[in-house]
């Protein structure tokens, strides 16, 4: 952590005329390491932390911010919808379901191209049904994977959460011994 700050305070390399962008570019390079490195730590914490009794929601969420940081300054790498796929389960696991949707979301209308984004869909559409209980909403996250990515391997399991969708836990385990 020192050396990034250390880094941080030599700002008048930036503003040389001879290697002024290539001090900018070098700076960026060190930036997008320094993020990968943070969150390649946090996630390390956190599996090692995974079978103690302790509360990681103060963890789940900095990974979740740093995550974001990281895709909001480098929107342009590969690593970026890594990055908010990343978010949105570390802000789902602590809880902070709204920033985990916003994730999500922001994950599929930035790149929805990228393998990531039906299952961001599919994600959303699991926050919404089983942690919020919003069944509308969850319906519209699953017709929207069903729709932008018909032939997605998820999407059979997005027909069967649908049909599933609202009921309680004795209709749920009704519907589930009826289809043995």
């Amino acid at each position: 952590m020192i050396f990034w700050i250390a880094l941080n305070g030599c700002e008048y390399n930036r503003n040389s005329k001879s290697d002024g962008q290539n001090t900018n570019q070098k700076d960026s390079i060190l930036g997008f390491e320094h993020l990968k490195l943070r969150i390649d730590s946090l996630e390390r914490r956190l599996a090692l932390d995974s079978l103690s009794q302790e509360n990681n929601d103060s963890l789940l969420d900095t990974l979740g911010t740093v995550c974001v940081e990281l895709a909001n300054r480098y929107q342009n790498t590969p690593y970026a919808p890594v990055a908010l796929w990343k978010a949105a389960r570390a802000f789902r696991a602590a809880g902070s379901f709204p920033q985990a949707i916003e994730c999500s979301k922001a994950l599929t209308d930035a790149y929805p191209q990228h393998d990531l984004a039906p299952s961001a869909l599919f994600y959303n559409a699991l926050i919404f049904n089983e942690d919020l209980e919003n069944i509308a909403s969850a319906e519209f996250y699953l017709n929207r994977l069903l729709d932008e990515y018909p032939t997605d391997s998820l999407v059979p399991q997005a027909k069967a959460m649908k049909g599933l969708l609202g009921l309680n836990d004795q209709e749920l385990l009704r519907k589930i011994g009826k289809g043995k």
